[in-house]
């Protein structure tokens, strides 16, 4: 079995991003992709994006990545600054670690719709837990 299918196996378990349906693209050491096509359970009452899901892709992103680099690894802070706004189509988050020291990792995460136009930038902060990984991923 490849390691973007054992992460992908993992993350399975995640109910309300299956439900998003949000999935995997990409899991390697640079960077993790995940993307997710737009209908209307995720517009808001402007008929654009609802904030909460450009939230939750950029999260999934983070977790991703973090967990694909580090032991089960959980979101300490987010902070998420809205760009522009989108209304349908294929929207991708992109996760790179920025930073790593002792149980802490910093990943910047940009949020983009099918034709590369910024819709949000955010930054999130994990804690790395001391579990054996090899319960999560086998």
């Amino acid at each position: 079995m490849e390691e973007i299918d054992i992460v992908r196996k993992y993350f399975s378990a995640d109910k309300f991003v299956m439900g998003a349906g949000i999935e995997i693209v990409e899991v390697r050491k640079e960077r993790a992709v995940v993307s997710a096509e737009i209908g209307e359970r995720h517009l808001n009452a402007t008929g654009t994006v609802q904030g909460g899901m450009l939230y939750t892709i950029a999260d999934f992103a983070f977790a991703v990545h973090a967990n694909y680099l580090h032991p089960v690894t959980v979101t300490q802070n987010g902070t998420i600054t809205y760009v522009s706004a989108c209304r349908g189509g294929r929207i991708t988050a992109t996760a790179t670690e920025v930073h790593v020291s002792g149980r802490n990792t910093v990943c910047d995460v940009s949020v983009t719709d099918e034709n590369g136009n910024v819709l949000c930038l955010c930054r999130f902060n994990g804690f790395i837990k001391p579990d054996d990984r090899s319960k999560y991923f086998g």
